[in-house]
């Protein structure tokens, strides 16, 4: 990333506006200071893999996680609990929070976080930083899961969290099926079935949006942009947001520019070492230690 495109990173974060959407590839593999690499949360194509081979659903070499975990349904007798299950044990094999989770979770500054993600590694490290976490889990059972809200005026520790596609404590909350999209997108703008209000017109529309750990084609992407943030471009209100990803194409940085969002070829690990020495935080995974105030970036 140029150190221009960096900067304009680190004033959206400076100015207490940056909303981070983290998506699975905040969960891929590192590696830590002794050089030893660090297991991540399968990608939802090696997820969908997996699952495919537990319910024996052949598609040849391609598998979407959204089809499969449809079919999967189908072949349990409609058991979401089977489903789940079968998700949590592949998330909890490695479970160690990422160099990006520990420094968003010492980001004061950063006091709104959306995840599409299941885990539980962005709750760990935000308890273990003594942030004051309130979190809101969308449920696909829950009539009124629209209804959250909470004061937009934050202490200093404070940081809200929104779990846009459930959790994997929670089996019937998680959206992960065709039919489980297709509910939440029908369902996104509902008063009672959608995302909270509190997410969707009191933060997302004022603030500076970073995207960390999506790819470009993935569902999860075009389904924030499409479901949350089109109408606003529709309305002629600039957004200003910030896609970190690796190996995107000419076209696709031109197309996403055109919708207002910048893409920025970065490696999420690198993105967090050159936030911890700009913000002087600490990342234990990588050896690197906490500085002093008015010590040397």
């Amino acid at each position: 990333m140029e150190s221009e495109d960096f900067k304009l990173i680190i004033n959206a974060i400076e100015s207490g506006k940056c909303l981070a959407f983290l998506g699975a590839g905040a969960c891929t593999p590192f590696q830590d200071n002794k050089g030893e690499e660090i297991p991540g949360l399968p990608t939802g194509g090696q997820l969908a893999e997996t699952l495919a081979k537990k319910c024996r659903y052949s598609n040849g070499n391609a598998y979407d996680l959204l089809k499969v975990s449809e079919y999967f349904m189908y072949a349990y007798g409609g058991d979401r609990e089977t489903l789940a299950k079968a998700v949590r044990e592949e998330i909890q094999k490695s479970c160690k929070p990422r160099p990006i989770h520990t420094v968003l979770a010492q980001l004061k500054q950063v006091k709104i976080i959306i995840t599409s993600n299941y885990d539980n590694l962005m709750e760990e490290e935000l308890r273990k930083y003594g942030r004051k976490l309130t979190r809101d889990v969308y449920s696909r059972q829950n009539s009124r899961t629209a209804h959250f809200n909470h004061s937009p005026i934050l202490e200093e520790d404070e940081v809200v969290m929104h779990k846009m596609h459930g959790t994997i404590e929670e089996p019937e909350s998680i959206v992960i099926t065709e039919s489980d999209y297709i509910s939440y997108l029908a369902n996104l703008y509902d008063k009672d079935r959608g995302m909270p209000e509190y997410f969707r017109k009191t933060w997302i529309p004022f603030c500076t949006l970073l995207f960390l750990g999506y790819g470009l084609a993935d569902w999860n992407f075009r389904v924030i942009w499409e479901g949350v943030l089109a109408g606003y471009a529709q309305q002629a209100l600039r957004k200003e947001a910030y896609a970190l990803v690796m190996g995107s194409t000419h076209f696709q940085r031109k197309y996403w520019a055109r919708k207002n969002v910048d893409v920025f070829d970065q490696d999420l690990t690198e993105f967090a070492v050159q936030l911890a020495e700009h913000f002087k935080l600490e990342i234990p995974q990588l050896g690197i230690e906490k500085q002093p105030e008015g010590g040397n970036p």
